[in-house]
């Protein structure tokens, strides 16, 4: 892990972004990690297909709420079809690149706002399954 990408962990904590519990949602997921107890619920407003509102909340780690902040950031105002296209590293490109172990934590929220356009689809998916083997054939690896 850089020293850029533990400045924007520090950050992003201390002071995350759309960190609240939205009243006005189109569509909420609420998961949690059984690897690292992170325990996440993601809000999504959704016009025309496009996000205009992303919010989180409950009991994420550091480097989740890091994440879901800086995804606030990178959602807000794309299209949905887009953000299905989102995966780890969107997030390197944004300067936050882990440790495999960590990897997870990085693309939590992202993988939550997957499972939540897919569950306003109603296409009954999930990528839940995909990030978990990717994660433990990258462990294993190590």
């Amino acid at each position: 892990m850089s020293e850029i990408s533990d400045s924007i962990i520090t950050e992003y904590n201390k002071n995350p972004v759309n960190f609240y519990e939205m009243k006005d949602f189109s569509v909420s997921r609420h998961e949690w990690n059984f690897i690292c107890w992170d325990d996440i619920t993601v809000y999504l407003k959704i016009k025309d297909n496009i996000i205009e509102k992303f919010s989180f909340s409950w009991s994420p780690g550091q480097v989740s709420t890091a994440s879901c902040s800086l995804l606030a950031e990178m959602i807000e105002g794309k299209s949905i079809d887009e953000v299905m296209t989102r995966w780890y590293e969107t997030f390197v490109d944004q300067w936050l690149e882990v440790l495999p172990r960590r990897r997870r934590a990085v693309v939590i929220g992202l993988l939550w706002v997957r499972n939540a356009i897919h569950q306003r689809r109603k296409d009954k998916k999930s990528d839940s399954d995909e990030i978990l083997v990717e994660e433990f054939e990258d462990i294993l690896e190590d």
